[in-house]
This record gives C-alpha cells, sequence and structure tokens, in this order.
C-alpha cells in the first residue's frame, strides 16, 4: 500500500494543536505524525494541507434522511461517519424502515449505525415529532426492532417516566445499545431513576425536555448535574441560546459535550419550510437544521471562545467514546482510521479523508 504524506498542516490533536506538521497514512491507518517541517520523499502521493488545520473527521450522532444524500451532503461539511436517525412510526412500518435503511449505500460520510428517536416518548414534548406514532414502552417490540436491526441499531431515545421505560432501559444496556433520555416531561426523581437503570446519553440538550423550575426539577437539572451523562447540543444559536450553551459547558466540561446537527437537509417532508439554518414547520415549530458540523464546530468557538483541541473534541473524540470506536476513530493517532478533514480559518472544508480515501475536495 503506498504512503500518503499530508504536509504543511496545523494538526489538532486531543490537548493542543501542532503548529506545522505532517500526517502520514497507509492505507485506511494512520502510520505516522511528523512535528516540524518535513520533506516526503520524492515520488511520495502527498497533500498539501497549505497551512489549513487538519483535524480528526467529525462524527455525527444525530441526523435525519435519506442516507445516501446524508452521506453525500454532510461529507462536505467534514463529516466522515453519522448515525442515521429514524422517525418514530407505528410497530410495523418502523420495522420496515429499519430495513430499508440497512439496504441504503453510503457514498461518502459511513454510515456508523442506527439510532431511533422514538418511538416511546413523551407525547406532550414531541414536538415536530408525529405524536400519534407514539407509544409506551413495550420490550416485546424493542425486541423486535433488536433482532431487526442485526446489531446496526446503536443508540435509542426514550422518555424514562413511561410506564415499563426502566425495563426497557435494561433491555437496551443489555444488548449494547445506549439508551438516551428526551422527548421526556421527566422529572428529576424520575430521570435519576432512568439514569441509575442504564441512561448515559441527553438528545439535543435543552430541547423537548422538563426544564429549569425552582420549585420542582426536571430532567435537564439531572442531565446537567449527573456525571454519568453525556450531554448532545445543536449549537446554531437558535435551538438552544449561547448562554445556555455556556452553562452546558460549565456544567459539563468539554469532555462531556457533543455537538450535532439533527439536520434535516437530507429528508423528505412536504410541509417543512427552510428558513436560515433551520427548518419550521407551518406554525412555527421547529423542524430541524441545515447544519454542518463544520459549522457548529466554528459556531460554538465563536459563542464560547473556546480553544480549537476543546471545541474540535465535541464532534470529534466524545461521539466515538459515546459509540464506543474511539480506539479507531476520533482523534489523529498512529493506528487509528485515517479519518481527516481540512479546513481553513473560518472552518471552510477543503478536504475529507475517509478511512484513507479522499471523498471531498474543495474545487477552489
Amino acid at each position: 500500500m503506498n504512503k500518503l504524506y499530508i504536509t504543511n498542516a496545523r494538526i489538532v490533536l486531543p490537548d493542543k494543536v501542532i503548529p506545522r506538521g505532517t500526517i502520514i497514512t497507509e492505507g485506511k491507518r494512520i502510520t505516522g505524525i511528523r512535528r516540524g517541517k518535513s520533506t516526503p520523499p520524492a515520488l511520495a502521493k502527498k497533500i498539501d494541507a497549505r497551512g489549513n488545520f487538519a483535524a480528526p473527521g467529525f462524527i455525527d450522532l444525530h441526523i435525519h434522511g435519506d442516507i445516501e444524500k446524508i452521506s453525500r451532503q454532510q461529507v462536505k461539511g467534514g463529516t466522515i461517519g453519522f448515525l442515521a436517525t429514524l422517525h418514530p412510526a407505528k410497530a410495523k412500518a418502523l420495522l420496515e424502515n429499519i430495513s430499508e435503511a440497512l439496504t441504503q449505500k453510503a457514498h461518502g460520510a459511513k454510515v456508523l449505525g442506527i439510532r431511533l428517536e422514538g418511538p416511546f416518548l413523551n407525547r406532550s414534548f414531541c414536538g415536530a415529532l408525529p405524536r400519534q406514532a407514539l407509544r409506551p414502552p413495550d420490550t416485546s417490540e424493542m425486541k423486535a426492532i433488536i433482532k431487526r436491526a442485526h446489531g446496526a441499531l446503536k443508540m435509542v431515545i426514550l422518555a424514562p417516566e413511561l410506564k415499563n421505560a426502566l425495563e426497557l432501559i435494561r433491555l437496551l444496556k443489555r444488548n449494547n445499545i445506549v439508551p438516551s433520555i428526551g422527548h421526556t416531561g421527566a422529572t428529576y426523581e424520575e430521570a435519576e431513576r432512568g439514569i441509575d437503570c442504564g441512561i448515559t446519553e441527553a438528545a439535543h440538550t435543552f430541547n423537548r425536555m422538563r426544564g429549569f423550575d425552582h420549585r420542582s426539577s426536571g430532567a435537564l437539572e439531572a442531565v446537567l448535574m449527573d456525571s454519568r451523562i453525556d450531554c448532545e447540543v445543536i449549537a446554531d444559536g437558535i435551538h438552544v441560546h449561547p448562554a445556555l450553551l455556556a452553562l452546558l459547558l460549565k456544567c459539563k466540561g468539554a469532555d462531556k459535550v457533543s455537538l450535532i446537527t439533527d439536520s434535516t437537509a437530507a429528508q423528505k417532508y412536504p410541509l417543512k419550510k427552510r428558513s436560515g439554518s433551520i427548518f419550521k414547520l407551518k406554525d412555527g415549530t421547529l423542524y430541524g437544521t441545515a447544519l454542518t458540523l463544520n459549522k457548529a464546530l466554528k459556531n460554538i468557538i465563536r459563542f464560547l471562545d473556546l480553544s480549537m483541541p476543546e471545541a474540535v473534541k465535541m464532534v470529534t473524540l466524545n461521539p466515538a467514546r459515546i459509540l464506543k470506536i474511539d480506539r479507531k476513530k476520533g482523534s489523529i493517532a498512529v493506528g487509528k482510521d485515517a479519518d481527516i478533514v481540512i479546513f481553513d480559518k473560518n472552518f471552510n472544508v477543503k478536504m475529507t479523508m475517509v478511512e484513507g480515501e479522499v471523498k471531498y475536495k474543495c474545487a477552489a
């Protein structure tokens, strides 16, 4: 296998930025990192980063729509992998949707698994999700879903206050599927019971969950205060105010926050209408975003004045750790997958490499 040298790069590591260096890949893996000026062999394949940042490829835990479209669209924003997130549906239709998702091909960013947003959610917090498709937790149905997914199901969003939810959470944990709290009206105590049973992740924190009340605390306080929980958040400045993003980072720290797009740009839905970086329904209900992760990364640094390594972890190492793939992905290190994104100081993506293959290169 031929070696490839990515030279003249500002390499973003989990704890620092190498101001000038070279990344060497061979096949699907990173085989070397050199600091300072480096001259590759004369006949070696080379990519000149031209002083731009070279970071691990981004991972999106929460995005909706046609998998092939997501794969092609999001790789342009530096995403190398994503969880295909499915909306709630009636039992038979949901199984069919899972089967369809398993057959769709990805030609840019890779599908890292399937995530279910429901159907076991609180109807009072459904937001833009189809209320009629929501229902109480059913372990028999969940077992059928797990069987149909053939190991591809990685995460399920649910409301822990619903009847039989705790039993469902335990079932998910036994099958190495991450239980995520979301679309929930849980009290603080109900949320903590769910966490004690195995919830370890919070879906689009602040959105569609019972929030601050100085007399009656809810799920939001639980996920902010409990160190067992990783929080994902939509950093577009619309879904969550920048002051609350700052609060989230103050409570959780940069190692426990993952940025998501919750993009619906690749999803067909005739009732949605784009408004800038978001989609809305006719009644004004938010219906996801048109974000890419490079824009989310730019926003979080602009809003909170974070360092590049702190912010990059939120779209790389943190989601990789949640999915238990951080030994292979999520950081630039020898032996890890050659998932690399090159972007400039304005976060414009110049190149995205997925497991050693350049899947996107900016023409300019």
